[in-house]
């Protein structure tokens, strides 16, 4: 055999090794992609309530223990909205428990429709929810809440043989810039207080702590 055909066939096994290499290669390519892929949907469903498709305890706390620290860093102000769906317990119990979860999922709904992109929304328990309005003064966030309490009022949550089911809630707001907050869980405890006031005064409000409340 002369040497270019030795140089033609060492070429050739060249290229196939090559090919062999590259098809390995692109295999895992897509394999680490899909694995990646997989892992960022399960990061993502790890940080979801399953009802009310909006973010979970653990993942709000999570948020807000970030954001505080970033705007007292920053000297920015943050706005915390405490909401607690009225007589929930009772509409439980008149009308099931499949009835209060489609109220859970549609006011979750709600809530989406209504945030905008920087804010979180999530359900902190129950049905408790939270919504975490980064650069929102407490005027700003009462606005917020306004337009919660307006959409609930113009539309039912879920529709229960030929009975519409409405809601109302009670609202607490704390913000940065009205308390001395030493860190996140001072500033939910503040917005806690203000919804449990209005749950004393009879339920259905907002009020917004430092204003509607004595100070700590």
């Amino acid at each position: 055999m002369d040497s270019f055909s030795l140089i033609e066939q060492a070429q050739q096994r060249l290229f196939e090794h090559t090919l062999m290499l590259s098809t390995r290669l692109e295999a895992q390519q897509k394999s680490s992609e899909a694995l990646l892929n997989d892992y960022t949907q399960l990061e993502q469903r790890s940080r979801i309530d399953p009802l009310t498709q909006l973010a979970n305890r653990a993942w709000l706390e999570e948020q807000l223990r970030e954001r505080f620290a970033l705007c007292r860093a920053q000297q920015r102000t943050l706005s915390v909205v405490f909401i607690d769906l009225d007589h929930f317990k009772v509409l439980n119990d008149r009308y099931g428990h499949q009835a209060g979860d489609q109220v859970l999922a549609q006011f979750g709904s709600t809530l989406s429709a209504l945030t905008r992109a920087g804010d979180l929304a999530g359900r902190y328990g129950g049905e408790e929810f939270l919504v975490l309005l980064p650069d929102e003064t407490a005027r700003t966030a009462e606005h917020f809440a306004e337009r919660i309490a307006q959409r609930l009022q113009a539309s039912p949550m879920v529709q229960v043989g030929h009975e519409s089911l409405y809601i109302s809630v009670s609202i607490g707001i704390a913000c940065l810039d009205d308390g001395e907050f030493d860190n996140e869980r001072e500033i939910i405890n503040a917005a806690d207080q203000s919804m449990y006031a209005i749950k004393r005064a009879g339920r259905g409000g907002i009020a917004v702590y430092g204003r509607d409340l004595p100070s700590r």
